[in-house]
């Protein structure tokens, strides 16, 4: 049951809004370089697969060239449920 997270019935409107606010704040972190090139989530053209792939040409190249590597996997699945909103909220302000 604490798996289950409640459907959202967010209005239409609702929506539309969250994406232009989505979208003004991607803008203006991307045009200040306060986002890594590393960042792939919530940025346009990048996804788990093109993380994926980077991560994989990067080891490629280091095993290719006769290097280790290790590798260390987190699950943070669960990670923005127990992060305070107030302390984001404070962090999106000071930026």
């Amino acid at each position: 049951m604490e798996n289950y997270r409640p459907v959202s019935l967010t209005s239409l409107i609702c929506k539309v809004f969250k994406s232009i606010i989505r979208d003004s704040i991607v803008e203006y972190l991307e045009s200040n370089q306060l986002i890594t090139t590393s960042q792939h989530g919530f940025r346009k053209g990048r996804s788990c697969l093109t993380n994926l792939l980077d991560f994989l040409d990067k080891v490629t190249g280091y095993v290719d060239s006769g290097d280790n590597v290790d590798v260390v996997f987190l699950d943070f699945a669960k990670a923005f449920d127990k992060v305070s909103h107030r302390r984001l909220l404070l962090k999106l302000e000071a930026y």
